[in-house]
């Protein structure tokens, strides 16, 4: 059987605990070695990933913008194959991730630009990190993507994030590259514009990536609010939700703010108020439920936490993204009456 010519780019930043993992695996790929390369793209590293890198037979290139979209962008640039591959630097791909992939793209309908599968969890990870990824996996924490909860069918999606991901690569060129301005979100700005010029995304199960979960309840808010805020910016880009839910948590936010000013005035709202947190309450009960039955662990009832955080710090961050666009356009508005 002849095999096409992969580039498997990952794109990396102080990446010293996990890289050696991740570079491991690729090299143990069920693949011809002549068809395929690594090319791992450093974001200027202050800790010892580059020395790490540099003890392995793979291409490493330097990303002075330092940022995930750049580093891609750099990678496709440079890449030999007709197809791009994307992992990320703490993620550790099954031996057969490659293969399926390519052998999944080659029986695809022509209209398929993009193969990708599952967002695993490390079962040695630590328990807010594992907690964090089961939930993410369920409807509540992810909004139904097929790669967040781990669909055990092929099918169809919207989108496919690039942690396991493989691309044709003009596909990627024709839509004009990642958008080296979005610090998050960047693979679903690109997959969104690559679906708007009629191409399709497969998710195959059976192309498995295992995703280590890291963090603590401080950094996981900040990636949250962040992404909340970026996925504003998508909006803002693109004048349509690139995700059905992605303004719920926000809705909710000012629903009850409004809610709790108005009922100084007036009880009214708080009836309503109250059913729609009980309901809350009772869905992030089922949700935990479910992430314990998973875990196998007392420690899944976090989720009780975890999930409002996530809703409320992802919410705050979409609202400062619209909020922070309109004091600029105020600002640019004054600012032009002065000058005038």
């Amino acid at each position: 059987m002849e095999y096409p010519f992969v580039s498997v780019v990952v794109g990396i930043r102080n990446e010293e605990r996990y890289i050696e993992e991740c570079i491991e695996s690729l090299l143990r790929l069920d693949y011809p070695q002549d068809s395929y390369e690594i090319i791992i793209v450093d974001g200027m590293s202050t800790d010892k990933t580059r020395d790490i890198v540099k003890k392995y037979p793979v291409r490493l290139l330097l990303n002075e913008r330092k940022n995930v979209a750049a580093a891609r962008n750099l990678g496709v640039e440079n890449s030999r194959g007709n197809f791009v591959a994307f992992t990320d630097g703490d993620c550790k791909v099954d031996p057969l991730w490659l293969k399926t992939l390519v052998d999944e793209m080659k029986s695809a309908p022509e209209d398929v630009a993009c193969v990708g599968g599952p967002n695993l969890i490390f079962d040695t990870d630590p328990v807010f990190g594992r907690v964090v990824g089961h939930a993410q996996e369920t409807f509540l924490g992810s909004g139904g993507s097929a790669q967040s909860k781990n669909s055990t069918k092929k099918h169809y999606v919207g989108s496919l994030p690039n942690c396991n991901a493989m691309y044709k690569k003009y596909t990627i060129k024709e839509a004009g590259y990642f958008d080296e301005r979005f610090v998050v979100g960047q693979d679903g700005d690109l997959n969104y514009r690559i679906n708007k010029r009629g191409h399709k995304f497969l998710y195959i199960p059976e192309a498995k990536v295992l995703h280590h979960r890291r963090g603590t309840l401080k950094s996981f808010s900040i990636r949250m609010f962040k992404y909340g805020m970026w996925m504003a910016e998508l909006f803002k880009k693109h004048g349509e939700f690139v995700r059905w839910y992605a303004f719920l948590p926000s809705i909710a936010i000012v629903f009850a703010v409004l809610s709790l000013i108005v009922s100084l005035i007036s009880p009214a709202p708080i009836v309503p108020l109250l059913a729609l947190m009980a309901l809350y309450f009772v869905l992030v009960l089922v949700t935990s439920i479910q992430v314990t039955y998973k875990m196998k662990s007392k420690y899944g009832f976090f989720a009780l936490f975890v999930i409002p955080v996530q809703h409320i710090t992802y919410g705050l961050g979409f609202l400062y993204s619209f909020a922070n666009s309109l004091f600029l356009s105020k600002a640019r508005s004054l600012s032009g009456i002065f000058d005038a």
